[in-house]
């Protein structure tokens, strides 16, 4: 390369015609490095004549040695840049060769599954032929048996009418046998009359006996031939018989033949699918090997020019000589303004780093203010609202006040603990986690629960028969929270209203007995949000309100400690055992069938193991996201159920529910197809049709296994405060559940709901984003401990 730009610069010097400017340079110094002469300019200003090598002096006498750094460098890049040519030249090769594999694999495939084709074609061909010669053997043998019939009928009538010919003796004896006349012939030779019933004489005067011997015989002879018929009739009939399962046997054959050659392909394409996706992970590598290689090469050109370093305070700074210059990773760098001013563009930059983190310290400690100020507001606003209601409904004398649930102080000390129990995943492993606080015990795997059975000594139960008036439809939208009147009254509520105030009951007036209000931010009858102290928040609701169906029988248990054992009996003898702490969230949920066999869904009844986000694995997008259109997405779903499986160990339904890495471990469905009107959780009925794919998908998973557990999520954007966005996520993730058990018959009972409001934007923005009011679907059964004590 050296000798390439030596020859090619002198050429170009040969053949230039020096212009006016140019003749000046011959004052200028030179010096040779090599075979180039380099001119040694006294500036940058000043132009270097074309077609020659130029240096810049750093000092009078420095030319030799500025021409030898600006000749090393120079070479540097040459070489840099074909280094950089040779790796993008193999790149583009091993994609060539990557392409010609996946060809081949593919026109592979194609052949197996042609040749597949072609052996059904003919084992089939092969099977009709066979049939088709036993038809022609069968028709072949009835065709002989009816020509020998017919020979024997025609010799029968041929000696029948030689016996007619010869002449009768003048007398013939007679003799009655029944309503039988037989004649009885003098010899064997003498005819029988047409129409008479004739035997032979043994003896003169014999005829009676001969005649009555003769009918016996022929009863036992008619016998004989219907036994035999009937023996060959079975006879015919075993061999169609025969034939027939020989047929089906060919039949069934074939099946398992197109069945296994059908597995070969699909085991064909999984592997060429494996293949393909190896190949492109090698690609990838590749590339990032490539791009490694750039940047390493970018680096050494970089040491080559001898980048300049400032130290400010602690810290070190690399001045670019532009800012086009790549900063090295993990460095801290400014551009130079001018050649000697790497020290104060240093100081300059470190400066703005430390100017740009205090201002985005204050935009935290401004967000966090905001929105401590927006929850005191939403807080005062809820609360001049109930004032105001409470005077209109106490001002009201159609208004009758009925008694809202008052907890045993026991479920309210119960409730606080709960409340407080610490986060489902903690910074360290010897952090206690959540203590199980529940009174009922764990059900009885071995038999149904009877909802009649005598109840423990201190449990309240309740039974109810659930009716349209006291549920919600998918299409219709929550109601207002209830209106308190007097002292520990409440009033002008609906009968769905009151069914949400029992189930929530001790939650909102234990929180309000024990001095927290202040922690619940909004309080909508179905759902309570509480902002917790690290700023986050929690929604509490109903897990159950999705088993509540018309025409189904419900019995609460309700303990002292606020725990409950929630029996849902359904009009088909079926029935549903759930037990939730004071807080209402699910500890275990079992369904039993008309026979009264159990089927474990969810178990939190035991301790929570402690989770190590830093030791959970990566989560593989080809396996995580499920597409309903893909052919393969049951595949995937199984891929990714065997790869959480590969963890080895369970999670508790809490922690699924709130920690984000666990979560990401189950395999999504995106459910982008369904709108909903802003600040609304109701589903029009157009809408809900959207959702038939993911109805049959889910369906058919539980159909293939029963104990399938489904997460419907909800999320917003962040428009709005984030607790009424926390609860209008988990509304619409429980409409979207609803509309999956009343349009596809979704079992309820193996659906759980979350919001999470703005929690988890899709798309970094806090404006009004479609794509952030979204609502997903995971697959949580493999991750899901649902083994019952």
């Amino acid at each position: 390369m050296k000798r390439l730009i030596n020859v090619m610069t002198a050429t170009s010097l040969a053949l230039y015609i020096v212009p006016p400017f140019a003749a000046q340079a011959q004052d200028y110094p030179t010096a040779m490095v090599g075979d180039v002469q380099v001119i040694c300019l006294p500036d940058d200003q000043t132009p270097c004549p074309d077609g020659a090598t130029c240096a810049i002096l750093t000092s009078p006498d420095s030319c030799q040695a500025d021409a030898e750094q600006t000749l090393g460098a120079q070479t540097g890049a040459d070489q840099a840049a074909v280094d950089q040519a040779a790796a993008d030249q193999a790149a583009a090769d091993q994609a060539a060769a990557d392409q010609a594999a996946a060809d081949q694999a593919a026109a592979d495939q194609a052949a197996a599954d042609q040749a597949a084709a072609d052996q059904a074609a003919a084992d089939q061909a092969a099977a009709d032929q066979a049939a088709a010669d036993q038809a022609a053997a069968d028709q072949a043998a009835a065709d002989q048996a009816a020509a020998d019939q017919a020979a024997a009928d025609q010799a029968a009538a041929d000696q029948a009418a030689a016996d007619q010919a010869a002449s009768a003796p003048p007398e013939l004896q007679t003799a009655n046998v029944g309503d039988v006349e037989v004649i009885c012939l003098p010899d064997a030779q003498t005819s029988c009359p047409d129409g008479s019933v004739c035997t032979v004489l043994t003896a003169p005067d014999s005829c009676q006996a001969d005649a009555e011997k003769m009918i016996s015989d022929q009863a036992a002879a008619d016998k004989a031939a219907s036994d035999q018929a009937a023996a060959d009739q079975a006879a015919a009939d075993q061999a169609a018989a025969d034939q027939a399962a020989a047929d089906k046997a060919a039949s069934d054959q074939a099946a398992a033949d197109q069945a296994a050659a059908d597995q070969a392909a699909a085991d064909k394409a999984a592997s060429d699918q494996a293949a393909a996706d190896k190949a492109a992970s090698d690609q990838a590598a590749a590339d990032q090997a490539a791009a490694d290689q750039a940047a390493s090469d970018q680096a050494a050109a970089q040491s080559v020019a001898g980048p300049q370093i400032a130290t400010v305070g602690d810290a070190q700074v690399v001045c670019l000589p532009d800012a086009q210059t790549p900063c090295p990773d993990g460095a801290l760098c400014a551009v130079l303004t001018s050649p000697d001013s790497c020290q104060a563009d240093a100081e300059q930059a470190v400066a703005a780093q430390t100017d740009a983190a205090q201002q985005q310290a204050a935009g935290d400690q401004a967000a966090a203010t905001e929105a401590a100020a927006q929850d005191a507001q939403a807080i005062a606003a809820a609360e001049e609202a109930q004032k105001q209601a409470e005077a209109a409904a106490a001002a009201d004398p159609n208004i009758v006040p009925i008694e809202a649930p008052v907890p045993d102080p026991e479920a309210v000390n119960t409730l606080a603990r709960v409340l407080q129990a610490p986060p489902a995943s903690a910074d360290t492993p010897d952090q206690p986690v959540a203590e199980v606080v529940a009174a009922a015990d764990p059900a009885d795997l071995k038999t149904a629960p009877h909802a009649d059975a005598p109840p423990p000594e201190g449990v309240t139960v309740t039974t109810e028969t659930v009716t349209t008036s006291v549920t919600r439809s998918s299409s219709q939208e929550f109601h207002p929270a209830p209106v308190k009147v007097g002292h520990d009254k409440k009033s002008g509520l609906s009968d769905l209203e009151k069914v949400g105030l029992v189930a929530l009951g001790a939650l909102v007036i234990g929180a309000m007995i024990n001095d927290n209000r202040q922690q619940v931010v909004s309080n909508s009858g179905d759902r309570v949000v509480v902002r917790q102290d690290d700023g986050s928040y929690q929604v509490y609701k109903d897990d159950n309100a999705l088993l509540r169906q018309p025409g189904s029988t419900v019995t609460t248990q309700t303990f002292r400690d606020g725990s409950t054992r929630v029996i849902v009996e359904r009009e088909d003898g079926s029935q549903i055992a759930t037990i939730r702490d004071a807080s209402g969230r699910v500890l275990q949920r079992v369904a039993y069938d008309r026979k009264g066999r159990a089927t474990v869904l969810i178990d939190d009844m035991q301790p929570e193991t402690y989770v190590d986000v830093r030791d959970l694995p990566k989560p593989r997008p080809t396996h995580t996201t499920i597409q309903l259109n893909d052919q393969d997405a049951a595949m995937r779903a199984a891929l990714a159920a065997a790869d959480a499986e590969e963890i080895g160990r369970k999670f508790s339904l809490r922690q699924i529910r709130t920690i984000p890495q666990v979560r990401e471990l189950a395999p999504t469905i995106n459910v982008n197809t369904i709108t909903f009107a802003s600040g609304s959780a109701a589903i029009d009925p157009s809408e809900a049709q959207k959702l038939t794919k993911l109805g049959k998908f889910i369906t058919d998973l539980i159909a293939a296994n029963p104990n399938e557990v489904f997460l419907i999520e909800g999320h917003t954007d962040a428009v709005g405060s984030a607790a009424s966005n926390l609860a209008l996520s988990d509304r619409r993730a429980e409409s979207v559940a609803k509309a999956l058990t009343e349009y596809f018959d979704v079992p309820p009972e193996n659906l759980v709901v979350q919001g999470y409001g703005e929690s988890e934007l899709l798309v970094n923005s806090l404006g009004n984003e479609r794509a952030n009011r979204r609502v997903a679907v995971r697959i949580i059964t493999a991750l899901l401990q649902q083994t019952a004590r």
